[in-house]
């Protein structure tokens, strides 16, 4: 399809210098900082962030670090192609900011992947645990970097199950291996006076900006990182409000 955009309803050895991604440049974002980390070695502090899991897995995914940068735990034997299926269980990694965030605030971070997908950041109103007690996410949003653009994922739960549906899209080549910077911004919308929902508003290097506007959608909520399918490398970190 070539239409633009179309609106539905978280330690291994390091990669070969020659692998090293491309830099980006960062585009100023509005708004008092809220929190800011660079994900360089010792500069930023795991007690800030909580690790949650996927309910589609048994599996709680780590962080490696490195001097740079951090990534998500991969396994080692799976092929790039696994890793993009039967194995992307094992990939998922993820975390969020500990405090909660309220609306019109803006979100964005540093990212790549080493193949085709899918580094992302998070939105999850509230958290639940599994059978262990660990954190596991419940209704959430995903916004998706890979190699065609950016997807949005609106994941629900329900009688212990989670299912999902793609909420928005925008389509445009993105290279692995290149870094880039993605913002988020969750805002209220009104016209004359009169609340008319909260809109996702997604943009990447300051371009091919897109939104989807969803009501009801929840007054406070977590924010993060999740890396899978595939090896993802995540730079900086950055709440604005």
């Amino acid at each position: 399809m070539k239409q633009k955009i179309t609106i539905l309803s978280f330690l291994l050895p390091v990669l070969c210098a020659a692998c090293t991604p491309q830099a980006t440049e960062k585009k100023a974002v509005p708004g008092k900082v809220v929190y800011s980390c660079t994900f360089a070695e010792g500069e930023w502090k795991s007690e800030d962030w909580l690790r949650v899991k996927s309910p589609r897995w048994d599996y709680l995914g780590g962080w490696v670090q490195d001097k740079g940068f951090i990534r998500n735990e991969i396994p080692q034997d799976a092929s790039d192609q696994e890793m993009l299926g039967k194995r992307a269980g094992e990939t998922y990694s993820s975390m969020l900011y500990k405090d909660k965030l309220t609306t019109n605030v803006t979100v964005s971070a540093t990212m790549d992947f080493a193949y085709r997908m899918a580094p992302l950041l998070v939105i999850a109103p509230e958290l639940g645990k599994d059978a262990k007690g660990v954190n596991e996410y419940r209704e959430h949003y995903e916004i998706v970097l890979y190699d065609e653009g950016v997807n949005i994922w609106h994941h629900y739960y329900a009688d212990g199950k989670p299912f999902w549906k793609k909420v928005a899209h925008n389509k445009f080549a993105l290279d692995k291996n290149r870094k880039y910077n993605m913002t988020v911004e969750i805002k209220t919308v009104k016209r004359q006076g009169v609340t008319k929902g909260k809109m996702i508003v997604v943009s990447v290097d300051g371009e091919h900006e897109f939104g989807v506007l969803d009501d009801p959608f929840p007054d406070e909520f977590y924010v993060g990182i999740t890396g899978c399918e595939g090896l993802n490398r995540f730079y900086d970190f950055e709440i604005r409000k």
